[in-house]
C-alpha cells in the first residue's frame, strides 16, 4: 500500500496524518493537539489502483474536483511545482 504520511504547517497550526489511520492537528495556538483515528475506506476507495480500475471500466464516475479527480490533481501538481520554484529561489510564487 502507499505512503499516506503528511505534514502541514501554516501560521497559526498544522496537520500530520502519520499513517493512513493516525491523524493530529492543532487549528490555533489556543487550542490544544486533537488526536483521530480514521476507519478502513470502502473499496475500491482503499486502493488507489482498484479506483483507479474502476474509473477506467466506468464503475465510478469522480464529481469534479474530488480528491480523486483529475482536475483536484491537476491543481496539486501546479501547487507542488510552484512549492519547488519557490523553494529553489526563495521567492514567493503564485499560482495563475
Amino acid at each position: 500500500m502507499s505512503r499516506k504520511d503528511m505534514e502541514v504547517y501554516g501560521k497559526t497550526g498544522y496537520a500530520v496524518a502519520e499513517n493512513r489511520y493516525d491523524l493530529r492537528y492543532r487549528l490555533n495556538e489556543q487550542e490544544p493537539e486533537k488526536r483521530e483515528k480514521l476507519g478502513e475506506r470502502p473499496a475500491p476507495y482503499d486502493d488507489p489502483f482498484a479506483l483507479f480500475t474502476a474509473v477506467i471500466n466506468g464503475e465510478i464516475t469522480l464529481p469534479s474536483y474530488d480528491v480523486y479527480s483529475l482536475e483536484n490533481n491537476m491543481q496539486v501538481v501546479q501547487i507542488l511545482d510552484a512549492a519547488k520554484e519557490s523553494a529553489k529561489t526563495g521567492k514567493t510564487v503564485f499560482l495563475k
